[in-house]
């Protein structure tokens, strides 16, 4: 359907060839998110801005971050992974529920993070809460009472990458369950 020039996708009715076809661009899009937001770590890591490291930490704070670091590897993995198994025949081979409940997962997990970051950037920033949603000061949140504009600029990027990236696995989630639809 055309609609002001714009082409708007049917909801329940997309056919089946242009479901698939929305699907493979929703999903190759998720991919290529996930590289950009892989680059962007690299990026963080090449400027010098640091994350928290377990080994800074001592006790059952060590032992919490070395799991938390654990996880995150394998939703990175998980995060490479499932935007392709929504496409490939490989992806076949998971059952369809399960590839749904994964980008489900990471819409939400992504989405919530992105959003509250930069709703919490916001309020800290326009000063309507000086402590932001978390109640943490700049120096909390940056490391620094003055932190670079480098920094605030990377937590901002980082923020919003977060938010599109929940965004775009919701995209994905949409599409793969129309082409389940088709199928």
């Amino acid at each position: 359907m055309i609609v002001g020039g714009m082409r708007i996708l049917r909801t329940a009715s997309s056919s089946g060839p242009e479901a698939v076809r929305v699907n493979r661009v929703a999903a190759y899009t998720a991919f290529a998110w996930v590289m950009v937001f892989l680059a962007w770590h690299v990026v963080w890591a090449l400027t010098g801005l640091a994350w928290p490291e377990a080994s800074e930490r001592h006790g059952a704070a060590r032992v919490v971050a070395e799991a938390f670091s654990v996880i995150v590897l394998l939703m990175v993995a998980v995060g490479v992974a499932l935007p392709l198994a929504l496409v490939q025949a490989w992806g076949r081979r998971v059952p369809a529920w399960m590839l749904a409940a994964g980008v489900w997962f990471g819409c939400v997990l992504l989405g919530a993070r992105g959003f509250s970051g930069v709703a919490d950037a916001i309020a800290r920033a326009t000063g309507v809460l000086p402590h932001g949603l978390t109640g943490m000061t700049t120096e909390q949140v940056y490391g620094s009472a003055h932190p670079s504009v480098w920094a605030r600029v990377a937590g901002a990027v980082t923020d919003v990458m977060f938010a599109v990236g929940g965004v775009v696995f919701g995209v994905a989630g949409v599409a793969f369950r129309r082409v389940q639809r088709t199928s």
